[in-house]
């Protein structure tokens, strides 16, 4: 299991994987949360598992990535989109609200991160990750579209 400081954790385009629904939920044996991820992409319950998206074992959905970053950074040689010289591109910014729910954006701060990453390295992004992503009342940590924490109900926005 990757934990939450894994450099596979930090995405080829800036997602922080670590509070993705497809790596909490099996990990905290979220029934509940593993079903809604399966129906929403189409696959079964026990495909429902990622360890990241550098990983060895990445869910099919990020594995086949629709938006073109995996292919994108092969052509260029390269692991992640702040190592190209392109950077921030086009696709990056379009994929900035590309995911939406509740009102929060998940890929908002991609690019911000993504340079982040680039300045400071990659073991400085996740930790930066993990610390925003825990809540400031309790340091839980929640699914990235979790308005309010599931362990202690501090709001989380």
């Amino acid at each position: 299991m990757a934990e939450s400081h894994d450099p596979a954790l930090a995405a080829i385009c800036g997602i922080y994987c670590g509070t993705c629904p497809s790596y909490l939920a099996p990990r905290r044996e979220d029934a509940a949360q593993v079903r809604v991820v399966a129906e929403r992409h189409g696959i079964s319950a026990e495909e429902v598992t990622c360890d990241g998206c550098l990983s060895e074992r990445v869910m099919k959905p990020c594995r086949e990535c629709r938006h073109g970053f995996r292919s994108c950074t092969a052509a260029h040689a390269i692991t992640r989109c702040y190592e190209c010289a392109e950077f921030p591109c086009d696709r990056l910014k379009r994929f900035m609200d590309a995911h939406v729910v509740d009102g929060i954006s998940h890929h908002r701060d991609i690019i911000e991160d993504l340079e982040y990453s680039r300045t400071h390295g990659v073991a400085a992004l996740l930790r930066h990750q993990a610390e925003r992503a825990r809540c400031s009342t309790c340091g839980h940590t929640d699914y990235w579209f979790t308005r309010t924490c599931t362990k202690c109900g501090a709001s989380l926005t």
